[in-house]
This record gives C-alpha cells, structure tokens and sequence, in this order.
C-alpha cells in the first residue's frame, strides 16, 4: 500500500521511527549529559571536610531527581543508539566504554573529594553506577544480538549476492549438489553440462587451489560448449587445466574471491568452524574457571590499589562480593566470543582466509 505521494507505508513508518530514535538519542545525551553534570556537581559540593549538613539533606531530593533523569535519558540513548547505528562496528564499543565510564565513577569521583559518607555524595554516586548497569546491559545484549544475527545469516547466506562480480545472477541447479565441505564440482552453483566435460571435475581438484575453473576462465566454458572430449584418468584430465598466462596468481585469487562457488565453499568453512570457537570458549570457562575467577580478582584488586594510591585513600578499600566477580568474568566472555565471532566473520568473509 502506497500514500497519496507514491510512497510505500513501510518506508514512511521506517523514516518516522528514524526521526523518532534521532529526537530520543539526543533528548537522552540531554537528559544524560545534565544530570551527571548536576550530580557531579552535588559530589563537588558536599565531598569536603566542612558540610553543612542541612543542605546535604536537602541535596538529596535533588539527587533523586537527577538520578531518574539519569536512568531514564540512559535508557533512552541505549535504546535509540542501539536502533540508529544498528551493524556499526562501533557500536557496542562506544556504548560498553560508556557505560564502564559511568560504572566505574565511585572509583574515581572520589579522587576529587575528600569526603564520600555524606548520604548526598553516595546516593549522587551509585545513581551514575547504576546508569552504567543500565547501558552496559543493553550494550551486552545488543552486541550478543547482532552476532547471532550476523552468524545465522552467513550460516544460511553466506556473503550477500551484490559482493559477487563473478557468477552473477547464476542460478543453482535442479539437481544440485551440496557437499559439506565439498569439492567445487561438488556445490550447488557447480553446472552439471560444463561439470561432465570439466578437466578439474574429471582430474577430482578444486577450482580455486587451480586458480581456474568454469564461473572464470572461458576456455572451460567454450569446451564443454564444443564438446570436447576430457580424459576420465586424474593425470591426464589435470594436464588439460587451462592455464591464464597473463595473469598473476595474486589476481587469479582475487578473481576467485568473487566467485560464487568459492564463496559457498567460505559458507561451509565458516559452518564448519563456528562450532569449533563457540565449544572453545565453553571449554575454557569449564575447565580454567578457578584460576579465571582468580585472576580477575586479583585485576579488579589492582585497579583498586592503583585508585587507593592516586586517591590519597579517599577511594578506600572495600570487599568484592564473589557474585560479582563471577559476572564480571561471564561479561568478559561474552564479549571476548562475540568480537571472536566479529574476527572469525572477517577472516572468512573480507579476509577470505
């Protein structure tokens, strides 16, 4: 269904949802960017030794204030960032360094301040930390959410069809093949009139170890197209290959890597290899948990005695709860499979390792 202006209804909700998500995302830096700068200045202003402790009192209507202003603007510009910049790279970087940049503000706001048990000051702090839980949470599942669908799409697409030059607009055929793993005359987009006179199908090579093969070199094409008769022995057949003089192996790679055929064969290798960095990572977590839980202790102890240290003791020393040391590791992981699962796409997408 189109408006009275040839416009499709779709494209014009999707440009009211953009225009809906730009007005959010700067109403929420806004909300965001005031509130911490009102809650900084309360920490400011009731962090030093003299405090009149009826306006600390009183500040802290004020901070409760801020802190919704803060939750909710955080929210806003998770939500709408995460919508307007959805497949950027930079995308969860910005937001997870954003949110460990408001998290981690007990840690150094107190570096300014020699007072931090004022209830004011506390209360102003854990609001920033607990807008930090809010967009590193979104942020986390935000990037989780657009590996798994980065992942199941190269799992059943592979690259998309406007990447390919070569083999463009090829159709698989009827009785098409689709070996895991398979050799190129083992594919679907493999033709079975030019397979049956093909040196590399009777020689049982693969096109792109020959740098050569049918979706590239016309001299395949024109002799299947003239019936040309190929030896049924491997050594023979593969002594009629042909062979591109003029041109480089580097550019012969480069060819293949346009080819549809050897971008299903990519599909297959990232398939088969996906498994492998996921089971990894279970692997690693399973079986080195304990010295894991161990060494990020031991890290966030050493960001905690290198702020004690820059603090003059303002930040002081407090226990660490084993459940948030747990989480913090599984955080890790998560993020540490999602950006392996972001290099293993590279690597066999862009790369075409």
């Amino acid at each position: 269904m189109s408006t009275p202006g040839g416009r499709d209804l779709t494209e014009v909700f999707q440009d009211f949802l953009t225009a809906a998500a730009k007005f959010l995302f700067w109403l929420g830096v806004a909300c965001v960017g005031a509130s911490i700068a009102l809650l900084g200045f309360t920490i400011i202003r009731f962090g030093g030794d003299n405090v009149d402790a009826k306006a600390a009192k009183d500040a802290l209507t004020n901070v409760g204030i801020f802190q919704k202003v803060l939750s909710t603007g955080t929210l806003g510009m998770a939500i709408s960032s995460t919508y307007l910049f959805w497949g950027s790279e930079f995308l969860a970087a910005g937001q997870l360094l954003t949110a460990a940049l408001l998290y981690f503000a007990p840690l150094y706001f107190p570096m300014l301040v020699s007072n931090t048990s004022v209830e004011a000051v506390q209360k102003a702090l854990g609001a920033m930390q607990e807008a930090g839980t809010i967009l590193g949470a979104i942020a986390v599942v935000a990037l989780v959410a657009d590996v798994a669908t980065r992942t199941r799409q190269r799992v059943k697409t592979g690259v998309k069809a406007d990447q390919l030059k070569y083999g463009k607009g090829i159709r698989e055929e009827g009785d098409k093949q689709n070996v895991f793993m398979g050799k190129c005359w083992q594919l679907p987009y493999c033709r079975k009139f030019v397979r049956e006179r093909c040196p590399i199908f009777h020689s049982k090579r693969t096109c792109w170890k020959e740098l050569t093969g049918c979706m590239c070199e016309e001299e395949v094409i024109r002799n299947a197209m003239e019936n040309k008769v190929v030896p049924k022995d491997a050594l023979l057949a593969a002594k009629m290959i042909p062979r591109n003089q003029r041109l480089t192996p580097a550019q012969k790679f480069e060819r293949c890597k346009s080819c549809v055929i050897y971008n299903e064969h990519q599909r297959h290798k990232y398939r088969a290899y996906l498994p492998t960095v996921l089971l990894g990572f279970i692997a690693v977590y399973v079986l080195l948990r304990g010295p894991l839980l161990e060494s990020t202790k031991a890290m966030i102890d050493r960001v905690n005695h290198v702020l004690l240290g820059l603090s003059y003791g303002a930040v002081g020393k407090q226990a660490i709860p084993p459940l948030f040391v747990e989480l913090l590791l599984v955080v890790f992981f998560v993020i540490a499979l999602t950006y392996a699962l972001k290099l293993l796409e590279l690597a066999i997408f862009k790369l075409k390792v």
